[in-house]
């Protein structure tokens, strides 16, 4: 206690001067005095503006908001010059060249505001909807894989049947063998990162981690987009068919981001299925 007066004593005069600058800052500053106060303010705000904004500029380089955008708008464009070029008609693959079908699958970028993957008739919800040009039973995939159809929309949102889904079918192929199978999801048996393929037949050969694409053949998505791999199979020797269950290229429990698939001629491609 008495070193700390003896500091006091010693230092009373440097002090008082710092009490004297105080108090006349706070009469600079004060209301009273607009000038010198709004001055100060608006310094004020200019550094915390500063702040704020290199504080989020940070966040965000961090977080790599920036380059997940530009990645997702190239992944559109990379998507558009890979599959404009093929459609598949039947069980056939045929090359079109002709202009008018030259780009005949466009994506839509969306966001993906709720997907639900703890139920039984599970769903997933977009950002986009018929302003935007989406409608019923287009196909949406993600970054890894196919996500759903959609089954519902709205002027600015739109609802998807995921593969997770009782009601959710799909063709796919084994990529290895081109052998085709038909995709299931079974509530009691998959769960959010698996679904089941049925009438596979027996002597495909097949090997864990093997990879099911979309056929194509239904104009809704695009040929081999990735929808699973194998994770386990058993043969049945009566119906000489085996049950081949796959982990799913899309995990539903964290899907940020998709893409509607926009195909020009889809109705005619269902036009002439119809007539084969």
């Amino acid at each position: 206690m008495r070193n700390i007066i003896r500091i006091l004593q010693k230092y009373r005069n440097f002090f008082f001067f710092l009490a004297l600058e105080l108090v006349s800052f706070l009469f600079i500053f004060s209301w009273r005095n607009s000038y010198h106060h709004s001055a100060f303010i608006s310094a004020s705000n200019s550094l915390t503006g500063f702040v704020y904004e290199t504080k989020s500029s940070v966040l965000n380089y961090f977080n790599l908001k920036a380059i997940n955008e530009e990645l997702h708008s190239e992944n559109q464009l990379l998507r558009e010059k890979l599959h404009n070029q093929e459609i598949k008609l039947g069980k056939k693959f045929l090359k079109i060249n002709d202009s008018l079908y030259l780009r005949n699958y466009k994506f839509l970028k969306v966001e993906v505001i709720n997907s639900q993957f703890k139920y039984v008739e599970n769903s997933v919800l977009l950002n986009k909807g018929i302003k935007n040009g989406v409608n019923k039973n287009m196909g949406v995939i993600g970054v890894n894989g196919v996500i759903g159809i959609i089954n519902n929309v709205s002027s600015y949102y739109s609802s998807v049947t995921p593969v997770i889904n009782p009601k959710f079918t799909l063709s796919v192929v084994h990529e290895s063998s081109s052998t085709w199978g038909d995709l299931y999801w079974v509530s009691n048996v998959n769960n959010y990162l698996t679904a089941t393929i049925n009438n596979f037949p027996n002597y495909t050969d097949i090997n864990k981690g093997d990879y099911f694409v979309t056929t194509g053949s239904d104009g809704v998505f695009p040929k081999g987009i990735p929808v699973g791999k194998v994770k386990s199979f058993s043969k049945n020797t009566e119906t000489q068919m085996m049950q081949i269950e796959i982990s799913l290229s899309e995990d539903f429990s964290n899907i940020k981001r998709g893409f509607v698939v926009f195909n020009s001629v889809k109705e005619e491609l269902f036009n002439y299925k119809q007539n084969e």
